[in-house]
């Protein structure tokens, strides 16, 4: 499914080891792929500084990270809750567990997958059991199954489409959210955009991209913006930028990214609504 093909542009790991990659076009028009992939992968996610694992850190960004979070559950939530019905909802790369608790407290049937020991550990002090491998044997159990920035990170994306594809109830619904590098600040850092965040994002996509890879399982039948994830990202892009009061730098080019947005339809990540058809 995948090839490597023309280079698309040269970066590297700003976030953690300064290693070199570079980002290829796919035989999939609008998906991207990074070299090399390295075959271990976990070292460059074993840290505190990654966010979405660890609730340590006490610095104000990481603060700000936190409450953006929250907000970003209740939108989830929401979301979800107008596809779920009474059908059983899984979270894939779920993290440290935050969604799946919040799911649960209101009466949901949600259960959680995370890869990353240090994250699952995180959850279970938090009462959150997650599983440690993806339960394929559940087919047509889940009504939705959710992956908030979790394709990116997976070496086989069509492989995975199809697993959920059989997981799902005939009518169930996937969600996927994405970094979308056609946006306004992907194009302004360029290689510093922290939403390439080689190695750990394996692939890269935009709207077309996902269209393009989904076309043999799912109809792609709503987008909506994340309007939080350019702050984010434009922050810890100024940061790899070595540019000075970088969280206001970045708060100030998230916004600039947004009301491009509006106009280009090309926000910093996107969400997916992706119904399965047979």
């Amino acid at each position: 499914m995948i090839k490597e093909s023309d280079l698309f542009i040269e970066t590297k790991d700003f976030f953690l080891t300064q290693e070199n990659f570079t980002i290829h076009k796919t035989s999939v028009p609008g998906v991207l792929k990074t070299i090399p992939q390295p075959e271990d992968l976990s070292p460059y996610y074993e840290t505190t500084d990654y966010l979405s694992h660890d609730d340590s850190d006490p610095s104000i960004f990481a603060r700000l990270y936190r409450l953006a979070r929250k907000w970003n559950i209740k939108s989830k939530y929401k979301l979800i809750s107008t596809y779920a019905d009474d059908g059983s909802i899984l979270d894939v790369g779920a993290g440290n567990g935050e969604l799946v608790r919040y799911l649960k407290e209101h009466h949901l049937d949600a259960q959680g997958y995370e890869p990353s020991k240090l994250a699952r550990d995180v959850a279970y002090r938090k009462g959150v059991n997650l599983l440690d491998h993806l339960p394929t044997s559940k087919s047509n159990y889940y009504q939705v199954i959710q992956m908030f920035h979790v394709l990116e990170h997976i070496p086989n994306p069509e492989s995975i489409l199809q697993d959920l594809h059989k997981m799902l109830v005939e009518d169930g619904v996937l969600i996927i959210a994405l970094p979308n590098y056609k946006s306004w600040d992907a194009q302004f850092f360029k290689r510093f955009w922290a939403g390439y965040d080689v190695p750990r994002h394996l692939f890269h996509f935009e709207e077309q991209g996902v269209r393009n890879l989904v076309k043999d399982h799912f109809e792609l039948i709503k987008t909506r913006p994340m309007w939080l994830d350019s702050f984010y990202v434009s922050i810890l892009s100024c940061r790899y930028k070595k540019w000075p009061i970088p969280t206001v730098l970045g708060m100030g080019l998230g916004l600039v990214s947004n009301i491009y947005a509006i106009f280009t339809s090309q926000p910093s990540s996107r969400i997916y609504i992706l119904k399965k058809h047979n």
